[in-house]
């Protein structure tokens, strides 16, 4: 049994396409069945179920090599860059981070800037992507981490809630909404609000809300990127419902705010890894800085 055979296992096993396989391990259609055809010889039994052209199974037997495989390559993968951290060389080192682009853009950029301070050599992979492709990553072992949201975790998956955040109601200094004391979710829904596509958990959470009450609201505009959204209501084109870390000092001043969690709930942002699975240095230093960054945010988020 080689390595190179229990690589072009797992990528089927992941894939369940051998072309697929292939392109992903840069071999061959005709050396990754060649490679499984190998294993199936040497332990006696069949892997996968062949279903069709592209359509392949893991057999009991295909599944019980899988778990067991799946740490032994990805040990095997690391030994080097491993090897070179214990001499305290990190130039071959590489944290891999997958989450979603508002927390790369407002949550990571001084966590990162601390963090190459530290590890200038070390490479940084930052993944944005949504959270059944966050989990499917970390399964996979494709990245050290994940930094998101989730509710009900699988068994393989451990969900580390670091803190939470208000939602607020966004609306330009003249708006009429400004005057409003204890707004309900029927001041809301009289005017015109600027939200997200309807892919987005924070658009999918607004919805929600609204129809649990049996209100009809008007969506005037559908805008990707909070920046475009708390333009738009600065320029009074409508009103917008966005996670309190979205909003810079200035634009505190530029706009009105007002918490609105008392309708909409918190919006909570955790570490999301798998069970059972130590980190290498450098990761395990980005998380204690990520973790340092969350309670300082808590601890001194400005007043609304």
């Amino acid at each position: 049994m080689e390595i190179q055979q229990l690589k072009g296992f797992l990528a089927v096993a992941r894939h369940r396409n051998f072309t697929v396989a292939a392109r992903n391990t840069h071999r061959t259609q005709p050396t990754i069945s060649l490679q499984i055809k190998a294993l199936e010889d040497e332990l006696g039994t069949k892997l996968f179920e062949r279903l069709g052209a592209n359509k392949i199974l893991l057999t009991e037997d295909g599944q019980l090599l899988f778990e067991l495989a799946k740490p032994v390559v990805e040990q095997f993968e690391a030994l080097t860059e491993r090897f070179q951290e214990k001499r305290g060389l990190f130039n071959q080192s590489t944290v891999r981070i997958v989450t979603h682009r508002s927390v790369m853009v407002y949550l990571l950029p001084s966590v990162i800037k601390r963090f190459k301070d530290i590890f200038p050599d070390c490479r940084l992979q930052i993944l944005h992507r949504s959270n059944p492709e966050i989990i499917s990553l970390l399964k996979d072992g494709a990245v050290d981490f994940g930094i998101s949201s989730i509710q009900n975790a699988p068994s393989s998956i451990v969900y580390e809630p670091m803190g939470s955040f208000r939602r607020l109601l966004i609306v330009s200094k003249n708006h009429p909404l400004t005057r409003c004391e204890n707004i309900t979710l029927a001041d809301i829904a009289r005017y015109p609000l600027i939200l997200p596509t309807e892919e987005s958990n924070t658009r999918t959470m607004i919805d929600s809300v609204f129809t649990s009450h049996d209100l009809d609201y008007s969506v005037s505009m559908e805008v990707v990127g909070r920046d475009a959204i708390k333009s738009y209501v600065g320029m009074d084109l409508g009103i917008s419902v966005m996670n309190e870390y979205y909003i810079s000092e200035e634009e505190r001043r530029n706009l009105h705010l007002i918490d609105v969690s008392q309708h909409f709930g918190a919006a909570e942002t955790g570490i999301i890894r798998r069970a059972q699975h130590d980190l290498a240095k450098p990761a395990e230093e980005f998380l204690r800085l990520l973790k340092e960054e969350f309670e300082s945010s808590m601890n001194n988020r400005p007043l609304i």
